[in-house]
């Protein structure tokens, strides 16, 4: 469970950055370099993600993963997609 008063991106990153590509399950997200920014308040997560090309298949699985690995870790996420 995380303790909002110590929740630091790094954290975030790092749950992220176990979440594998499901096209290519041995890269992260991280390392395909879907995730565009994340924000951070207290339990609060929000994951911009983009498609490494438009129309990728795998997004809304990839914004599931994203959103059961946060839960897990006990955040609150919000996904969001962008396209550029």
């Amino acid at each position: 469970m995380v303790n909002s008063a110590t929740t630091h991106p790094a954290e975030v990153w790092q749950i992220l950055g176990t979440v594998m590509d499901p096209e290519v399950p041995v890269l992260s997200v991280v390392d395909l370099g879907v995730i565009r920014a994340v924000d951070v308040e207290g339990k609060q997560v929000t994951v911009t993600i983009t498609p490494t090309y438009t129309g990728c298949p795998a997004m809304d699985m990839i914004a599931m993963q994203i959103r059961m690995a946060l839960i897990a870790a006990g955040y609150a996420p919000t996904i969001k997609t962008i396209l550029s």
